[in-house]
């Protein structure tokens, strides 16, 4: 009895302490749970730390790309090339990529800014976008530079089409009969070259009876006689000699195929690309250069012509454009002058190409028919205008744009010197062997050249009176 009451005590106390073991245990386990918590996700805990390094890496990688696309939009702004990414575009690239939210997203688009961590990183905010104008009045007032991706088809004052080229603005001319005028703003090495556009098709003149004032300018090759009444001639040769060839054996220059075709092939819809287009840009000016240097030893003979055969300009390294203030481009080769029309522009929405007869003689047609007035200086037309400077006027290496006597300045509807400074290369040629280039133009060196002379010369030839001007096809 004894030693069973002695084992009950025994177990009993035994029993109590394990409890006490286990109590101790469980505080013990939730101090360390406390402590375990508290490491994990206190205020500098290891998930808090965790988390906030997430936050700056994110931080981080968005200022990154915010930098890198502020970076190309300042070099594309330099350059003019139009590519860089707009700043939707970068947002949308930074969401997919989980790199900010959707709210964070709006955040940016309305203050320009955003705080992510310790980061607080300006994006700037981007203009609203801009509405494509219309009209060629908006156009200048705007000085909105066209893309290819924009509908560029405007018009003007009086309802008359215009086509801009990609990377062009409007700066001149409220209507055609004004001359409308554009300006290269995107290409580098030709930034603020000027093209004025002659229309092709019915050209209105006036708000008020339209109709009754609207002319016609066909697209085709002209004669003119004295009073100034054209001739059309299309394909056919004219005085038996001259003819606009798709491709020569004689080895002058002929037209770009493309640019032949776009002048002289009727499309599904009976009309010629040009004639599609209603129009086509001219040089403003006579052929200018730009940054090269002239090679005197290479020029001989009264007329400075160079050696036979080569194909070279007396200007080295020299850049063309067709700029007010730059040197006429002359000394050149028929070739030459062909070569680096092509080459101005190499655009895929629009081409450029050495003036041919259809755009030369197009161009006076429409020159005669929107200004009326007989010239005061020669009481002629246009299309019979001689110079009307002399090349003792020392102007045939400026153009008549420098002069100040405004008796001598050849200008109309914003397109300088058919008739006067320097004759000019064409495309067009003859079926002479020893002298298949055309020249056209006014001379200030003789009075027996005129806007719409045409004059053979020779493959070699290259001096200070000649020179050439490039044309625009959209």
């Amino acid at each position: 009895m004894k030693n069973e009451k002695s084992l009950m005590k025994r177990i009993r106390k035994n029993k109590g302490i394990t409890l006490i073991a286990l109590v101790i245990t469980i505080i013990v386990l939730l101090i360390l749970a406390a402590v375990s918590i508290a490491t994990l996700t206190g205020e500098n805990g290891i998930l808090s730390q965790a988390n906030k390094a997430k936050v700056e890496t994110r931080g981080a990688s968005v200022e990154e790309e915010c930098n890198l696309w502020k970076t190309n939009k300042k070099m594309d702004s330099q350059t003019a090339q139009g590519t860089a990414q707009t700043l939707e575009g970068l947002l949308e690239s930074l969401e997919e990529r989980n790199l900010i939210t959707a709210k964070e997203k709006e955040t940016i688009k309305e203050t320009g800014e955003i705080t992510i961590g310790s980061r607080t990183i300006n994006f700037g905010k981007e203009d609203p976008p801009v509405e494509t104008p219309s009209t060629v009045k908006e156009a200048i007032k705007t000085g909105h530079v066209y893309q290819a991706s924009e509908n560029r088809e405007i018009q003007d004052e009086f309802g008359n089409k215009v086509v801009v080229p990609d990377g062009f603005k409007v700066v001149e001319g409220e209507d055609v009969t004004k001359g409308v005028v554009i300006e290269d703003a995107k290409y580098k090495d030709t930034k603020g070259s000027q093209f004025v556009w002659i229309p092709v098709g019915t050209v209105y003149t006036a708000e008020v009876q339209k109709e009754e004032n609207a002319k016609t300018i066909k697209l085709n090759r002209y004669t003119f006689t004295d009073d100034g009444t054209e001739t059309p001639h299309n394909q056919e040769p004219i005085d038996s000699y001259y003819q606009e060839l798709k491709i020569s054996d004689k080895e002058n220059a002929t037209a770009k195929t493309t640019v032949y075709n776009a002048f002289t092939v009727e499309q599904a819809n009976g009309k010629t690309k040009v004639e599609e287009a209603g129009g086509y840009y001219i040089g403003r000016y006579e052929a200018r250069e730009e940054g090269g240097t002239l090679d005197i030893s290479k020029l001989t003979g009264n007329y400075k012509n160079i050696a036979p055969n080569e194909n070279w300009t007396g200007y080295l390294g020299g850049t063309l454009v067709e700029k007010p203030n730059a040197q006429v481009f002359n000394y050149i080769t028929q070739n030459k002058a062909a070569e680096l029309c092509r080459s101005m522009y190499t655009s895929i929405t629009f081409e450029s190409d050495l003036m041919n007869s259809y755009a030369w003689d197009t161009a006076i047609v429409f020159l005669q028919a929107i200004d009326d007035r007989i010239l005061e200086a020669k009481k002629t037309q246009y299309s019979q205008q001689n110079s009307l400077n002399t090349i003792s006027d020392g102007i045939a290496n400026q153009g008549t744009n420098k002069l100040t006597d405004s008796t001598k300045k050849d200008e109309i509807c914003n397109i300088w010197d058919m008739a006067s400074n320097c004759v000019e290369w064409t495309t067009e040629t003859t079926s002479s062997s020893s002298n298949p280039c055309v020249i056209r133009g006014g001379y200030c060196n003789d009075s027996n050249y005129y806007t719409s002379n045409r004059d053979d010369d020779n493959l070699s030839l290259a001096s200070a009176g000649l020179s050439f001007r490039p044309l625009l096809i959209v």
